[in-house]
């Protein structure tokens, strides 16, 4: 874990050191996620939050078959029944 020293200006903004844009993916700037957790802040790549959603979703679809699938197919079978 790195600390690192930074200023948030009047305006709102703060500098991103180098080395955290670095690992972020975002030394050119882009969207990152800021999530505040009792006054602590996190900030995420995009990537790296999206990566994270699908670990929790995975949970619910073990065997990786696909949720998706296997409701597209229960709802056809179920449109062939009626």
């Amino acid at each position: 874990m790195s600390h690192y020293h930074v200023t948030i200006a009047p305006n709102g903004r703060m500098v991103v050191p180098a080395p955290l844009r670095k690992r972020l993916a975002v030394e050119n700037g882009g969207p990152v996620m800021i999530h505040d957790e009792n006054g602590v802040l996190t900030i995420e790549s995009i990537d790296d939050a999206v990566r994270r959603a699908q670990a929790l979703v995975r949970i619910y679809d073990p065997d990786g078959k696909g949720i998706v699938d296997e409701l597209i197919a229960d709802r056809r079978a179920e449109a062939a029944r009626e």
